[in-house]
């Protein structure tokens, strides 16, 4: 049809606007959030540890640990970090977690506050389990 009303072909665009390239642009406004679980032996009890990455630099952020994770205190471990990262939370816009019911809508609000956006994400390996890997082979060397 474009041949037919003499319509040059579009002019040659970059065609690599893969997710991976988006990641890349954006990932220094970016944090990543999950939990991992530690099994005590002596215990008998899972403890599951709430970290915040940041994307661009994979630096983790320890927030806490505990055995029964919930939303009210997913919610306090939001206000800690934003704390923690004082003026450098403002150049942080998006959060990607997942579908767990400990990130609950105050969980979302803590950081709407300081327009983060959370974007739920559970396609890829979860940070949590790339986090666990990491430490389990850095523990076992």
């Amino acid at each position: 049809m474009l041949i037919r009303l003499q319509i040059p072909p579009a002019p040659t665009r970059d065609s690599d606007t893969s997710w991976r390239r988006f990641l890349r642009t954006q990932a220094t406004t970016m944090l990543a959030c999950d939990f991992f679980t530690v099994d005590r032996a002596v215990t008998l009890k899972r403890v599951y540890v709430f970290f915040v990455m940041e994307v661009a630099t994979r630096y983790a952020h320890i927030l806490g640990t505990t055995t029964h994770p919930d939303g009210q205190w997913t919610t306090q471990q939001a206000r800690n970090l934003l704390v923690d990262l004082g003026n450098r939370a403002d150049d942080f816009r998006f959060m990607i977690r997942d579908r767990a019911s400990q990130f609950t809508d105050s969980f979302d609000a803590v950081l709407a506050r300081r327009r983060h956006r959370s974007r739920q994400d559970s396609a890829e390996l979860s940070t949590s389990e790339q986090l666990r890997r990491q430490i389990h082979r850095h523990s076992a060397t």
